[in-house]
C-alpha cells in the first residue's frame, strides 16, 4: 500500500484514459463547412469502433477530445455494458466544432458542478526591455483557450478515498493557423508560429490555474488530454514544472508527473507513441498526475501500476478509427 496521508487510511484503485475521437459527429450533421454530411454508415462504423475501444481500455475515467455532438456519446453509453458511466459535456444544448467531454464510472462519480473554462487568467503576455543589450520586448495578446477546458471533482463511494480533481484538455494543434495577412510564401511558417505561440500561451494559462489549485492544498490532481506536444517539449515543461523523476525524489507540491515517465521508472520500455504525422511517431496525448500519485513522494496515496497505449490503429487509413493512440494509466 502507498504511504498513509492525513486521515485517509485506505484508497481504492483507479484508472484514467485520454481518447481522441477524431471528429466524431452525429449522422446527418456536418463537421467543417467543406466536409460532407455524415452518413449513417460512416457514423455507425465509427461508433462501433469507439465502443470496441472503450470495452478494451476499461477505464474508470475517460477524457475525450474532438467530440462534435453529445448525441454521439449518449448513444454509445446506452449500451448495457456502459450503464455505469455518466457523461459530462461543456454544454447540454450542443456546441460549435470539436469539444472535450468526460465520462466517469461508478462507484466514482462527479461531485458538484463541472466547470467549463474558456477564458485565460490573463489577457496578454508582456516582456519589457531589460536594458541588457538584447532586444527582447514582447507583447502577445491572447485571452482564451482554443478549446474549453473541463474541470471536475470526482469522489468514490468509499469515504476513506480522497476526492480527485480532473482537468480535461485539448490544446492548440501543431497545424498551421490561417495567416492570410502575410505573403503566400510565408503563410505556412507564420501560421505554424501562431499555433505554437497559442499552444504555449494555453499551457501557461493552464499552469497558472494549476498553481492556484494545487499550492498547499494537498489535493490529488490529474490533467488528461491531447496536449499536442511531446513529453519533453517546452509546453509540457511549463505545465508540469519539470519535477525530479527519480526513485529518490520526494514529490513537489505544485508539480505534475507524466505517467509515461512513471512507466519508464519501472520498466525497460522507452518507446511510446500516440500519433503519426508524415511517418514521424510522437506522443501528443498525456496523463499528468500530482504528487499524491507519485509513490516516492512523502504525500503519496496511490502508486503507479501501469500505463498502456493502444496505437495499432494509428496510420491504418481507416476513416472510422482515430489518428491518435489511446493512453490509459492505472494506480493502485
Amino acid at each position: 500500500m502507498a504511504k498513509i496521508k492525513g486521515n485517509f487510511h485506505m484508497s481504492t484503485k483507479i484508472s484514467f484514459a485520454s481518447f481522441n475521437l477524431y471528429n466524431f459527429q452525429y449522422k446527418g450533421k456536418k463537421t467543417y463547412p467543406r466536409k460532407p454530411v455524415i452518413t449513417e454508415h460512416d457514423y455507425c462504423q465509427q461508433r462501433h469502433w469507439i465502443q470496441e475501444k472503450l470495452r478494451e481500455i476499461d477505464s474508470d475515467v475517460v477524457v475525450f477530445q474532438e467530440l462534435w455532438s453529445k448525441e454521439c456519446l449518449d448513444e454509445i453509453l446506452q449500451l448495457e455494458e456502459f450503464k455505469d458511466y455518466e457523461a459530462h459535456y461543456i454544454n447540454d444544448d450542443g456546441w460549435y466544432q470539436i469539444a472535450v467531454a468526460l465520462i466517469v464510472r461508478r462507484p466514482w462519480e462527479v461531485d458538484g458542478p463541472v466547470s467549463v473554462i474558456k477564458d485565460f487568467p490573463f489577457q496578454q503576455l508582456v516582456k519589457v526591455d531589460a536594458k541588457d543589450g538584447e532586444d527582447d520586448e514582447l507583447v502577445v495578446k491572447i485571452r482564451r483557450f482554443s478549446r474549453s477546458v473541463i474541470k471536475a471533482c470526482i469522489k468514490h463511494q468509499d469515504a476513506n478515498t480522497p476526492p480527485i480533481t480532473l482537468f480535461g484538455c485539448h490544446l492548440k494543434s501543431k497545424l498551421a493557423s490561417s495567416a492570410e495577412n502575410v505573403d503566400k510564401p510565408y503563410q505556412n511558417a507564420v501560421g505554424s508560429a501562431i499555433s505554437t505561440i497559442r499552444r504555449t500561451a494555453e499551457a501557461t494559462a493552464l499552469r497558472m490555474m494549476l498553481i492556484d489549485h494545487m499550492k498547499g492544498a494537498n489535493t490529488p490532481t490529474v490533467v488528461i488530454g491531447d496536449l499536442n506536444d511531446g513529453p519533453l517539449s517546452n509546453t509540457l515543461n511549463i505545465i508540469t514544472n519539470q519535477p525530479k523523476m527519480t526513485k529518490n525524489a520526494r514529490g513537489g507540491d505544485k508539480a505534475l508527473y507524466s505517467t509515461l515517465f512513471l512507466q519508464q521508472l519501472q520498466s525497460f520500455r522507452d518507446v511510446f507513441y500516440t500519433h503519426e504525422h508524415k511517418n514521424h511517431l510522437g506522443v501528443l496525448d498525456h496523463i499528468l498526475v500530482s504528487e499524491e500519485f507519485f509513490e516516492h513522494s512523502t504525500d503519496a496515496i496511490w502508486a503507479h501500476e501501469e500505463t498502456r497505449i493502444w496505437n495499432d490503429h494509428v496510420g491504418d487509413q481507416n476513416p472510422y478509427s482515430s489518428d491518435h493512440g489511446i493512453i490509459k494509466s492505472t494506480f493502485k
